[in-house]
């Protein structure tokens, strides 16, 4: 069964690529890593993409073709990091619409911290978990930049290697945020120039996760988030980034949005929109969406797109002032 989706956020600057891949990672015991890509595209010469909503049932793309000819040129890199219980495919609308703006996005999996992950028990604890997230984005890095070419070879040449950037939703914020820290354990991955997160997971880092982070960041806080409210986790950390007088501190910014609630920057409201249209969808998926959907506002409902198109703008902007 295939659904329609939602159209584009916005009028398309340009075409968009999708690949949906493999990889595995010989240096981590040959770790196993879903991605999703998304690109600017010269031609949209594949197919509509389509998305996986529960197994036997997809949505069709807003925008995406498989596998089209990407852009002449070299263009900025976002990874992206899914928040706990999450899927590299739960921000489809916001990749495809960053895509559109001229960014390569590439979204992998976390293995031990996704949505089937917690359903079957095999989730991994938190220190395992952090540890698996950062070698994952790097390997994403890696393979953007020509390093792990069995899995990217096609996109040789056409990333900037100066404008390589890692963004993340929730836990996959935090994730984000220590590809720049210095503190404990992390090592600062030299080749990010910049960090996005939005409705971050923060509470539980020190004050000198904040002190040391070694880019600038951009915090997209939802004032309806009832995960991660601003009070215990944008509100300490952006505390600490604003008594900092260094570069990157001074170029960090925070947005607050109106009615966002924590799955603000996801699909999960299409997702409820879709739902209704499946017939014998089971209850479990329903419980799960239904949880999500009564932390969300009722104005948010209402107004979903244009609220995913205002993360979309913040987060060009912000990346195209550095």
């Amino acid at each position: 069964m295939t659904l329609s989706s939602a159209p584009p956020l916005e009028t398309l600057t340009h075409r968009v690529g999708h690949v949906s891949t493999l990889t595995v990672d010989p240096a981590r015991n040959d770790r196993l890593l879903g991605i999703d890509i998304w690109y600017p595209a010269s031609t949209d010469s594949g197919t509509v993409t389509e998305y996986e909503l529960i197994p036997g049932v997809r949505f069709t793309s807003a925008s995406a073709h498989e596998d089209s000819p990407v852009s002449p040129g070299t263009h900025p890199l976002i990874v992206w990091s899914h928040g706990r219980t999450g899927t590299r495919h739960n921000y489809s609308l916001l990749c495809e619409a960053l895509a559109s703006r001229g960014y390569i996005v590439i979204s992998p999996d976390h293995p031990g911290d996704g949505l089937f992950d917690w359903f079957l028990g095999n989730n991994v604890d938190d220190v395992t978990n952090e540890r698996n997230r950062q070698g994952d984005l790097r390997l994403c890095i890696d393979a953007a930049l020509g390093h792990h070419s069995a899995l990217t070879e096609w996109l040789t040449g056409s990333v900037d290697p100066h404008r390589v950037f890692v963004g993340g939703h929730s836990y996959g914020g935090l994730s984000a945020l220590a590809t720049t820290s210095y503190l404990h354990e992390y090592t600062p991955d030299e080749r990010v120039r910049a960090t996005v997160v939005a409705q971050a997971f923060s509470r539980t880092m020190a004050t000198e996760f904040f002190t040391s982070l070694a880019r600038p960041t951009l915090l997209l806080v939802g004032q309806a988030d009832l995960t991660t409210p601003p009070h215990t986790d944008a509100d300490p950390a952006w505390s600490i980034l604003q008594a900092r007088t260094d570069n990157a501190a001074q170029q960090s910014r925070r947005i607050d949005l109106v009615h966002a609630p924590h799955q603000g920057c996801s699909d999960f409201v299409l997702y409820n929109e879709l739902a209704p249209q499946v017939e014998g969808i089971p209850e479990a998926v329903l419980e799960y969406l239904g949880a999500i959907a009564a932390e969300i506002p009722a104005e948010w409902f209402s107004t979903w797109r244009q609220g995913l198109q205002q993360h979309v703008h913040h987060i060009d902007e912000f990346l195209q002032s550095l």
